[in-house]
């Protein structure tokens, strides 16, 4: 693997950061606690002594803890505990340039201090538990971990918002009430659909065409065949992940009914959308698959050219500004007699209902959502801010641009979310789990159906106990 660069060691010590912070939000360190040494905290986030060194010394000049000499390092008796807590994803402090703009809003306000506290990916509840303790008094939440708070009938966790009139109208309606059309409950933040990114050079010297958007799952399959070769595989994505796999069903309009409270799809829907991507990915050379990844190391692979093309995002895109290659975007293929609908995932700011300090949280909610802001974000990453003026009239500074990048505006009624395929949270996730059994061909449609439902019931059974 490649020596990871600067900014990987930036994010991390990002992460440390936010992670000590959110353990002392959360009541995790109490005052007069000992954290872990530095030594443990270097191998847990894969930094260097020095690094976590550095790390804390950040929180040791906010008086959140402090050195003890040859005893270690304790929380503090911080005389600054009205801090206002902003809840992030962690990736979202290089996809949206998060420190950049809470530098920004501290010029502006130097009397709020703003701390960041990280919220689990994949795991709603514990948001909600964050919202309903008054942890948090600002939250960046994405659209699948809203669509629980929505279901669950949680919203009035949320204090309730105008629209954002400065947004893609589109991405307004993913957070606002369906009876109450003037009601938000967050604004819309950033967003990305997913597509296919792919490395000019290869798709040049195998002599193959570059994808366009009349282009069917066969046609790319064809087009793998020329680029596969010795040490590098076609195409790449990460099988189970929630942001990928519904894709499939979504552009053969699969979607699940409920048969006694359990998903099942529907009469005239068929599960062997997934068979021809199961095909494609045990063709020799075609797809890694017998290599176990994490979703980030898809654009690690694709930067190292051991893979020609990737399914990704805008946001991850940010990862490839310094790809020593040219690269490109296009839309995904699309389903042979079904569509070409794309998955949009989109990250709202949303402010608790409850917080102690609700001018201080609408007034950093209101900066995140400012021209400003997404200006920052435009020209910094290649992120897409929701706010159109800012995202359809400012191009990003950073390097290597993909030349297709403003593909998304013709994309838009391609977009398409969770709710068409019929399962809640909870069942996305549990049957992203299920994938990777069928993938392998240990089980076919039928086992994963009946897998899907064993873990359903399992999980239901551990609630009421």
């Amino acid at each position: 693997m490649a020596k990871p660069d600067r900014k990987t060691f930036v994010d991390r010590s990002n992460q440390l950061i936010a992670y000590i912070r959110t353990n002392l939000a959360n009541g995790t360190y109490r005052v007069g606690d000992y954290l872990p040494s530095e030594v443990a905290f270097a191998e847990q986030f894969d930094l260097s002594k020095n690094s976590v060194r550095a790390a804390m010394g950040k929180l040791v000049e906010e008086g959140l803890i402090r050195k003890v000499p040859r005893v270690g390092t304790q929380v503090a008796a911080s005389g600054r505990q009205n801090a206002l807590r902003l809840g992030l994803y962690p990736s979202l402090h290089a996809d949206a340039k998060l420190n950049d703009l809470l530098a920004s809003y501290r010029r502006e306000h130097p009397e709020v201090r703003v701390e960041t506290v990280t919220l689990p990916y994949s795991n709603p509840d514990s948001i909600r538990q964050l919202l309903a303790y008054g942890v948090v008094d600002v939250v960046l939440l994405n659209n699948l971990d809203y669509f629980y708070f929505r279901d669950n009938r949680l919203l009035s966790l949320f204090e309730p918002q105008a629209p954002q009139a400065s947004a893609f109208p589109f991405l307004n309606k993913l957070f606002m009430e369906r009876t109450e059309p003037n009601r938000a409950y967050l604004r819309p933040f950033v967003f990305s659909p997913v597509i296919l990114c792919y490395n000019r050079d290869h798709f040049r010297e195998a002599g193959a065409f570059e994808p366009d958007s009349s282009w069917t799952w066969s046609d790319l399959r064809q087009a793998l065949k020329k680029l596969a070769g010795e040490s590098r595989y076609g195409l790449f994505f990460h099988l189970s992940s929630h942001n990928r796999w519904p894709i499939f069903l979504l552009q053969n309009g699969v979607a699940f009914d409920r048969e006694d409270g359990l998903p099942l799809p529907g009469r005239s829907n068929r599960l062997d959308a997934f068979r021809d991507v199961r095909e494609l990915i045990h063709e020799d050379g075609l797809f890694p698959r017998m290599l176990s990844f994490s979703l980030h190391d898809v654009e690690l692979l694709f930067k190292q050219e051991k893979v020609s093309a990737i399914l990704t995002t805008y946001y991850r895109l940010n990862e490839l500004a310094d790809a020593g290659f040219p690269f490109d975007i296009a839309q995904l293929p699309r389903s042979e007699g079904g569509s070409g609908d794309t998955l949009l995932l989109c990250t709202g700011v949303g402010v608790n209902a409850s917080s102690a300090q609700k001018k201080e949280a609408e007034s950093l909610a209101n900066f995140l959502l400012s021209e400003e802001a997404a200006t920052t974000i435009r020209r910094g990453t290649f992120t897409l801010p929701a706010n159109k003026r800012v995202a359809d009239g400012i191009a990003s500074e950073l390097p290597n641009a993909p030349r297709r990048f403003d593909m998304y505006r013709e994309m838009i009624p391609s977009f398409a979310t969770y709710e068409r395929l019929g399962l809640v949270p909870e069942e996305i996730e549990t049957f992203g789990k299920c994938l990777g059994q069928y993938f392998a061909k240990l089980i076919d449609e039928e086992g994963l159906i009946h897998m899907f439902h064993t873990l359903i019931r399992e999980g239901n059974t551990h609630t009421q106990g």
